[in-house]
């Protein structure tokens, strides 16, 4: 092994390296196990497909609150409540009542929910008139205008049980819950400015997979991004990001491409038409379908929506958006935004919010090179890669071509140092002004042709895909609210780096964790 540490200069390579090979091409049954016995645990699934029902209401009758199934259907209950009534229910199913007693412990109890639909043909003769007095846009303009009467414009609070993870093959990965309170004064005030939050309960989650790699900030570029798309960095913390993703509660603030203000740019960007009406509990419900419409976004991106609006206060109950990119052959989701009201009272408040969105990174294991020194003693530059390399090639001397102020100097012998080191004998550069560590630049290095023992080609970046959620389940609202002294939390800085008080309360309120796979 031959010593270079001695009189080694390092060569910034990130920042000096000018050949192509480096370049990064940017175009581009189900069983629970380990969970607390403290728990009923169960799974909501459609009655004839037997897929999982996200985002149903799971309320505990006498309490007055209770939980949301996750994306999969599934919820947990604590099992000290059992002299109680679970109401669960759904847009678009129809409700079910089921005594805590008959769910049983320490096993996943799978309740069926019936599909409430009623076909657009069927309804049309009873309702005549009112499908044809306003078409699917003049529906959705007048729920619109109708956010001011549906929605509070006095002060609330909600609390509400709040996560957020990343996943790949529907592996949950770096799970981070919390228990949040939020103070709201009203549709008619901005929510990222005027609203307040207060931190109940904050953990970072052993139980599933960390990576700390995928903790990372967007980057936008190559680091974590979303192909064909950007999160704004500046947009605030993981749950001010979140919330700012509710269109509703936002209609006269920007909220995501293309809905943007959904006062003034919604109806613009998108047509509409009538899919359905549904009859169920809370009432009779449009289903409208929406696309997107603009000619200068049809070409490279198309969005699926639904609006569930009830027919007689237009009230919407649940958005739904997806963008997706089709600049190639295939669809690409960019990201999902569903979010869901219920009535209190008279008016509307919020459900639950979920937001995902796809995001790439580079492969750890693509093979690049780590670090590069230079030996001034014995003219030699050290390069070192991630991986080991394959020696039939790396050795070649053909493979490497260096330059000195732009002028080439030959390679007169390629050692093997180690397996992911190696070393390149440098023809005479006496003629040149010394090199030192002010002026390391002056040299470059181009490897072509270079793979590692698994047959990765050196410079070559593949990207790994990965989903990232955040979501929002609403507990308990509290209808009305006056001021007063609170912690309140800085939506700039992370949850996890903001005061995490003891509250008492929070004992009265439940982590929804998902179950483990």
């Amino acid at each position: 092994m031959t010593d270079l540490k001695n009189a080694s200069i390092k060569i910034n390579w990130g920042k000096t390296y000018s050949f192509l090979t480096f370049i990064l091409v940017l175009f581009s049954h189900f069983t629970v196990y380990s969970q607390s016995s403290d728990f009923i645990y169960g799974r909501l699934i459609d009655t004839d497909s037997g897929e999982g029902i996200p985002f149903a209401t799971i309320m505990v009758k006498d309490l007055g609150k209770g939980v949301i199934s996750n994306a999969q259907g599934d919820f947990i209950i604590p099992k000290t409540i059992q002299n109680d009534t679970l109401i669960i229910s759904c847009i678009g199913y129809t409700s079910k009542y089921v005594n805590l007693k008959n769910l049983k412990k320490q096993e996943l109890n799978t309740i069926a929910l019936k599909v409430a639909v009623i076909s657009l043909d069927e309804v049309v003769i009873k309702a005549k008139k009112r499908v044809k007095s306003l078409s699917p846009i003049k529906i959705v303009k007048k729920s619109i205008e109708q956010i001011p009467k549906n929605y509070s414009l006095n002060p609330f609070s909600y609390v509400a049980y709040y996560r957020d993870y990343q996943t790949k093959s529907d592996n949950y990965i770096n799970l981070n819950e919390a228990l949040i309170e939020v103070f709201d004064n009203g549709f008619n005030t901005c929510d990222r400015t005027d609203s307040k939050v207060r931190l109940l309960k904050y953990k970072v989650n052993q139980e599933f997979e960390r990576d700390l790699t995928l903790e990372i900030n967007y980057d936008n570029y190559n680091r974590k991004f979303l192909p064909y798309a950007r999160i704004d960095p500046s947009g605030g913390n993981e749950l001010t990001m979140l919330m700012i993703h509710d269109a509703i509660r936002n209609y006269e603030q920007p909220a995501y491409s293309f809905m943007y203000k959904m006062k003034d740019d919604f109806l613009i960007n998108h047509k509409f038409t009538l899919a359905k009406i549904i009859e169920m509990e809370g009432g009779s419900f449009y289903v409208i379908d929406f696309k997107l419409s603009n000619p200068q976004y049809d070409d490279n991106y198309e969005v699926f929506g639904q609006v569930f609006i009830n027919r007689d206060t237009y009230a919407i109950y649940k958005l739904f958006y997806s963008l997706y990119n089709t600049q190639k052959d295939e669809k690409q989701l960019i990201f999902n935004a569903q979010v869901e009201y219920v009535k209190h009272d008279s008016l509307m408040y919020l459900n639950y919010i979920s937001f995902s969105n796809v995001f790439k990174m580079p492969n750890p294991k693509d093979f690049v090179i780590t670090d590069i020194l230079y030996n001034t003693n014995k003219n030699m530059l050290l390069v070192t890669f991630n991986n080991p390399y394959l020696s039939d090639v790396a050795l070649k001397r053909s493979n490497y071509k260096v330059k000195v102020d732009n002028k080439r100097v030959d390679v007169k012998m390629v050692i093997n140092d180690t397996p992911k080191t190696i070393c390149l004998k440098l023809d005479d550069v006496s003629a040149f002004p010394k090199i030192t560590n002010k002026d390391s630049n002056r040299i470059k290095i181009d490897i072509k042709k270079l793979t590692d023992i698994e047959g990765r080609k050196l410079g070559v970046r593949t990207y790994l895909n990965y989903k990232q959620y955040r979501e929002l389940f609403v507990q308990q609202v509290q209808t009305s609210w006056k001021e007063k002294p609170m912690s309140i939390i800085d939506k700039f800085l992370p949850l996890r780096d903001n005061d995490i008080p003891e509250f008492e309360e929070t004992l009265e309120y439940w982590m929804n964790t998902p179950l483990m796979k």
